[in-house]
């Protein structure tokens, strides 16, 4: 497994846009999470604050398997060490294949979603 882990970090809530929530990022590596959390801080600086936030994740070939695993098809850490369905394997694999004959990179669209805060008035 590569190293992975999940993560949160400090966001606008998505009511008031003031108070800073503790938002899910997702299972990222260090290197991912870095490029997300940069993402979102141009996002939100230009006042594109809404429910959902769209970035990418840039992976290499040997950090997609678990990538899309963990995210997409919601494995467990435990999981990914041979608990796979084999389906779900195969389905991993043709994206990934996919991917690399379109492009060298491979480019997903990650999804954060903001949360509301507990004491901002906004109904």
């Amino acid at each position: 497994m590569t190293n992975f882990q999940y993560y949160f970090h400090e966001l606008p809530c998505f009511n008031c846009t003031k108070t800073k929530v503790n938002t899910d990022l997702g299972w990222l590596t260090a290197t991912m999470k870095e490029d997300v959390q940069a993402q979102l801080a141009a996002i939100i600086e230009q006042g594109n604050v809404e429910a959902d936030l769209s970035v990418n994740v840039t992976c290499t070939k040997a950090e997609a398997r678990d990538y899309l695993l963990l995210n997409f098809y919601g494995y467990s850490e435990e999981e990914l060490e041979g608990q796979i369905e084999a389906d779900d394997e195969k389905e991993v694999a043709d994206e990934i294949a996919e991917l690399l004959a379109e492009n060298d990179a491979l480019v997903f669209e990650h999804e954060v979603a903001l949360q509301s805060c507990t004491n901002c008035d906004v109904e």
